[in-house]
């Protein structure tokens, strides 16, 4: 059983207000929630439904849970079709140090809109092993619902620091690290010296690219060039693809 006020509580979680005021979100999924298990560290609920019971995994069975009926989990997923395993995470503002981002490549996501490519973003930034990603305010909240969806568990692994990109570029590139911005009209990033450690790479958003602002701090820009012939090409990559492609190449220029 699960009280109207829990429901009332987990559905306003859905509403990002809410979920920067009591610092929750919502996981779902017997891979995400597992995810979030097995990397530890996380204060959480965690709400199976009846029907769920005899499908859970190993990890997600050996961790307390609160048993509710189907239609209880109906009331609180934020998905069409509730997965029947759900847990409201707690997280902490990110903190970070200059000294503790000298050893990596770290990402810097300028005004990007869609929940999916962000999440994807994420997903993707872990596999090449970037543990930071800085986002700018007009970036969608990482917690909202289909970001996190979308990291499959990477969301758990990754700091995600949401702050003002001007004032970060400028202090970054004040004490040494250099700092790449994808854009249409840089240096072909196969024609550019790539540095993984001490560097920042900034992407833009999927329609605008990156801000003018930011885009004047920026020192490095580089850009994927196209190889398409003929008129009609496509304008430009997807932001989560681009962040794909140049993560591969600064990969290549070392550890």
């Amino acid at each position: 059983m699960i009280s109207k006020a829990q429901i009332k509580h987990i559905r306003s979680l859905a509403l990002g207000k809410f979920r920067k005021q009591h610092k929750q979100f919502v996981a779902e999924g017997h891979k995400i929630v597992e995810e979030m298990l097995l990397t530890g560290g996380f204060q959480y609920q965690l709400f199976v439904s009846e029907i769920q019971i005899g499908s859970l995994t190993s990890v997600v069975q050996a961790a307390p849970f609160q048993l509710i009926s189907e239609n209880e989990m109906k009331q609180i997923s934020q998905l069409t079709t509730p997965p029947g395993v759900l847990a409201v995470v707690e997280f902490a503002d990110q903190m970070y140090a200059l000294d503790e981002l000298s050893s990596n490549l770290n990402l810097v996501l300028d005004g990007i809109r869609d929940p999916g490519n962000l999440g994807t973003i994420i997903r993707t930034a872990e596999w090449f092993g970037v543990k930071n990603i800085f986002v700018s305010p007009d970036t969608v909240d990482p917690y909202h619902p289909k970001v996190v969806q979308a990291t499959m568990g990477s969301l758990f692994r990754v700091g995600v620091t949401e702050t003002d990109l001007m004032a970060l570029i400028s202090e970054v590139q004040a004490d040494g690290f250099q700092v790449f911005g994808a854009v249409m009209d840089g240096v072909s990033v196969y024609e550019t010296k790539l540095t993984f450690q001490a560097s920042f790479l900034v992407i833009g958003s999927e329609s605008h690219g990156i801000s003018k602002e930011v885009r004047a701090l920026i020192k490095n820009p580089i850009s994927i060039p196209s190889y398409a012939k003929g008129k009609l090409k496509t304008e430009s990559l997807n932001a989560s693809v681009a962040a794909a492609v140049l993560l591969a190449e600064f990969r290549k220029s070392g550890a």
